[in-house]
């Protein structure tokens, strides 16, 4: 098949980017990727031509959008289609200058302040007679009492953005406040910039997905949530469209002049019919595969749309197909019986009893599908390596063997880069990876400059918290004048090895730069093979045992890096 077109997509998940990747190259478009995690099961689709290792989003994002710009001028794309936010965001910020190089695949800057901002698409839905859930904007002052004999409990405290342009490497979360007690706990967190509070409505997930142009719907599709947890669900059914929601849908569309992809969440109480438009996912969306696979082509009806001009007829799809993310589906499953003895396992026995719809057609699964069945194998073997490793773990011995890898670990890369750097690397590089530099580097033995640390969030300038200090202070070191430095390409090829504190860490390393696999250790084992928490949140006794234990363990690595 000769390609069609070229296109980039930013993003690495198993349903939303994954769809739009299939899609596309199903008909033959080019696809790039433009990927956060580059070990992401996804990229092993056939349908993935290339992947580009772009910059983060980082302070004024200077070093994003010259790479960005650099990559649009080699490749000369017909589109760019960002699957998430932390791409999107930058996309819009910087939409005049790279729109002359590309078509962007994004809302208008009206549609992004009110649908990638709860409360204004609550005021927008509110105009136009759209029920939501009752609610309001926090108010300084106010007694969690009050709030709750407003909402009653629980009380849903939801961000009002999912990101945010500074801070992209932090999603905000909704929260259950159940009694005044856990609001009034909450609640020197709340500002009504970042916060809405909404009564909770109780009631069945559902999604209408829909494709506009210029405020007129092309095509829809509803699904039903069947299992679902506060991240959203694994396990989902076609259903007819609702004429109710659907309009609902078509105001909102036509009120913004509305181009674009985009899935509406709303919830109904199957006891009295009643439903609430809860918000608006205006981009690429995680329940996509279950159209995609009812022939209702989202990714290619948009990409016709912005390319070509081309506004296709909308299609009719089966309903009652069910649409599985399998791994996750099983996973929460599993989680939901945990504890419960006998049921967990009728739980397990039912899930399987659901499998034989995919016999009959009744079926769709996400990640594993017949013409491209790479990315569903590389995130069995990813799970299958993460349960090998949590069990050998419990295994007697454990320490004995992770210390033993450890040493052999370093001893490699010392063989490669004798003289080379230690790089401590922790999540914010404010407690942990800078003490440890500072402890390592005073060490007799230990060259000037050989030692360094940074760190993997995107949060560069950041000062050691006070407990930390004082902490870092009685073993005679002196943070007062650290700042956090992020973990670039540059600094991770220039360590000899990257010295980690716990897997969360271990794995953002490997996940941007997996080629430098064979430089990664964890410092605890060559202790004990425990991971060393991070105490970011603790007191001043948590930092004084945590680093008591980082004392220990970089006296143990300055011994064997002197020999």
């Amino acid at each position: 098949m000769s390609p069609v077109g070229k296109v980039l997509v930013f993003g690495e998940d198993t349903r939303s980017f994954l769809a739009t990747v299939r899609s596309l190259g199903r008909r033959g478009v080019v696809v790039h990727a433009a990927p956060a995690n580059l070990r992401a099961p996804a990229l092993a689709s056939r349908y993935v031509t290339a992947v580009h290792a772009l910059p983060p989003w980082m302070e004024d994002g200077t070093a994003w959008l010259e790479a960005v710009e650099a990559l649009l001028r080699a490749e000369r794309f017909d589109l760019v289609i960002p699957c998430n936010e932390t791409a999107l965001l930058p996309l819009q910020r910087h939409r005049a200058r790279l729109s002359t190089l590309t078509r962007l695949a994004i809302p208008d800057d009206n549609a992004i302040d009110v649908l990638f901002d709860k409360y204004a698409t609550r005021e927008l839905a509110q105009r136009l007679g759209i029920p939501v859930a009752e609610g309001r904007l926090p108010e300084p002052g106010e007694s969690a009492e009050t709030v709750l004999a407003a909402l009653g409990a629980p009380v849903v405290i939801k961000p009002r953005r999912s990101y945010v342009l500074g801070h992209l490497d932090r999603r905000g979360k909704v929260q259950f406040a159940r009694d005044a007690a856990e609001f009034a706990r909450l609640q020197p967190e709340l500002c009504a910039e970042d916060h809405v509070l909404e009564r909770f409505f109780p009631g069945q997930g559902l999604g209408v997905s829909l494709l506009a142009s210029r405020g007129r719907v092309l095509q829809a599709f509803e699904h039903h949530r069947v299992r679902e947890d506060g991240s959203g669900s694994y396990y989902r059914v076609s259903a007819p469209l609702t004429p109710a929601l659907l309009a609902a849908c078509t105001e909102l569309v036509a009120a913004l002049s509305y181009t674009g992809v985009g899935m509406f969440e709303f919830r109904r109480d199957p006891r009295t019919g009643a439903w609430v438009l809860l918000e608006v996912n205006a981009r690429p969306w995680g329940s996509m595969p279950l159209p995609l696979g009812l022939g209702v082509d989202f990714p290619w009806l948009w990409y016709r749309l912005l390319t070509a001009g081309e506004e296709s007829p909308a299609v009719d799809y089966r309903t009652g197909v069910f649409g599985r993310n399998l791994l996750p589906d099983l996973q929460a499953v599993l989680a939901e019986g945990r504890g419960r003895g006998k049921g967990r396992l009728s739980r397990l026995a039912c899930w399987l009893l659901e499998l034989g719809r995919l016999a009959s057609g009744r079926e769709i699964h996400d990640v594993l599908v017949r013409d491209d069945p790479r990315p569903a194998l590389a995130e069995l073997g990813a799970a299958l390596g993460e349960a090998a490793r949590r069990g050998a773990m419990r295994l007697p011995g454990w320490a004995v063997l992770a210390r033993q890898h450890a040493r052999a670990r370093l001893r490699a890369a010392l063989n490669r880069h004798a003289n080379g750097q230690v790089v401590f690397v922790c999540l914010g590089n404010i407690c942990r990876s800078p003490f440890a530099a500072a402890t390592l580097q005073a060490q007799p033995a230990m060259r000037p400059g050989r030692v360094s640390s940074a760190g993997t969030m995107l949060q560069p300038g950041r000062p050691t918290p006070p407990p930390g200090l004082q902490a870092a202070a009685a073993h005679g070191i002196d943070l007062a004048t650290h700042r956090s430095t992020w973990l670039s390409r540059a600094i991770a090829e220039a360590a000899t090895v990257l010295v980690v504190f716990d897997e969360t860490t271990r794995r953002a390393v490997l996940d941007r730069y997996p080629d430098l696999h064979g430089r990664v250790i964890k410092l605890g084992d060559l202790l004990d093979g425990v991971d060393i928490a991070d105490p970011a949140d603790g007191d001043a006794k948590v930092f004084a045992t945590t680093y008591a234990t980082i004392t220990t363990a970089t006296t143990a690595l300055g011994g064997l890096l002197g020999k």
